[in-house]
């Protein structure tokens, strides 16, 4: 499922900073050095589900005039952390108690990465 999120998605930020307030925010990174996409478990203790967080992200051309890194960040989405038989026919609905913790991280992050990155 993909999240609106007009402040985060489309920031642009030197990777070393992103990579660091994700992980404080606990994040996860995967995807290696060539478009890293970070990952948060959200735990419902209502239907015993856990869900992914994701926030993808992009190597941008913008340089910081420091050699440094950029990232943009993509369309973040949750979606169930297992994967779904084929053949069942129940439909997968992400609460909205879930729904609405994730834009509750998003907007915090959103918080911390429009705004400049401190100097290095």
């Amino acid at each position: 499922m993909r999240l609106k999120n007009k402040t985060l998605t489309g920031v642009v930020q030197p990777l070393s900073y992103v990579d660091q307030m994700l992980r404080q925010q606990g994040f996860q990174r995967s995807g290696g050095d060539s478009m890293p996409t970070y990952d948060v478990v959200i735990y419902d203790s209502a239907s015993s589900s856990s869900y992914f967080l994701r926030i993808p992200t992009n190597f941008s051309s913008t340089n910081t005039g420091k050699g440094e890194l950029t990232v943009k960040l993509g369309h973040p989405y949750l979606e169930a952390k297992f994967s779904m038989s084929i053949d069942t026919e129940e439909f997968f609905f992400i609460p909205k108690s879930v729904r609405e913790a994730a834009e509750h991280k998003l907007a915090e992050i959103a918080d911390y990465l429009s705004s400049p990155s401190p100097p290095s």
